[in-house]
């Protein structure tokens, strides 16, 4: 709603001074517009991480990985609320093991679906392939 709101800010202050001055009529269909607008860009942002999230499994699979119970699909089920993310996170979020979580990330990025942040091998991690992106375009009121 507030990034709705945010992209025409001169209207937002020209709402707020019109229901101070007691049109609360006009207001509210001003305020009901930037809901029902909120509404329809987070729907299409959800359809655009299911559709990520799609990817992610078909380069995984592409890659002759993995079984139906690896915690690959797992850590690609959570990827949307970490958009970067490490072995300690995952294994929290995903609830499977340290070795097995460890060895998804591996599978993952050698799929192409998680980016490294550095090379280092302690504390290492990975941004999670085209998320940011759209995260960056909901952030500025656009459509993915």
């Amino acid at each position: 709603m507030s990034v709705i709101l945010a992209r025409d800010r001169q209207g937002y202050i020209d709402g707020l001074s019109v229901f101070r001055a007691g049109d609360l009529a006009g207001w509210v269909e001003r305020f009901c517009a930037a809901a029902a607008e909120a509404a329809l860009l987070a729907s299409a942002y959800l359809d655009a991480v299911a559709r990520l999230q799609d990817d992610w499994r078909a380069a995984a699979a592409a890659r002759g990985m993995p079984r139906s119970q690896s915690a690959v699909w797992s850590v690609i089920d959570i990827l949307p609320g970490y958009p970067v993310i490490s072995v300690p996170v995952a294994t929290v979020a995903s609830g499977r093991s340290k070795p097995s979580v460890n060895q998804a990330m591996a599978d993952l990025e050698k799929a192409g679906v998680l980016i490294p942040l550095s090379d280092a091998r302690r504390n290492r991690a990975w941004e999670a392939r085209g998320l940011l992106d759209l995260l960056s375009a909901l952030e500025e009121g656009r459509r993915p």
